[in-house]
């Protein structure tokens, strides 16, 4: 677990997060969609991704992106994709 700290700590995300079985994640926030607009002020949003999954495949750690759309939260950990639409985008809700 100490090793786990360390590599967080190297990273500066928005929550990290204990499940009930103990596996760790490592979650950034960004902006979403309302009714077709989106929210999102990062205009880096896409390169950040894939420096966060590279970090995160390198050292082994569970992690992913939360948008919200509508008032519900999506997240995705595989490929990047702007519209929240896409297929790469899941609720949340299914993952947790």
């Amino acid at each position: 677990m100490s090793n786990i700290i360390k590599v967080i700590n190297a990273i500066y995300s928005d929550y990290i997060v204990m499940m009930k079985d103990g596996t760790v994640w490592v979650i950034e926030t960004k902006g979403g969609e309302s009714h077709g607009q989106d929210k999102n002020i990062d205009r880096q949003i896409g390169n950040k991704f894939n420096a966060f999954k590279n970090y995160a495949t390198a050292n082994n750690l569970h992690w992913g992106f939360v948008r919200d759309k509508d008032n519900q939260l999506y997240i995705n950990n595989t490929l990047f994709a702007e519209d929240m639409a896409d297929e790469h985008w899941e609720l949340l809700s299914n993952s947790f």
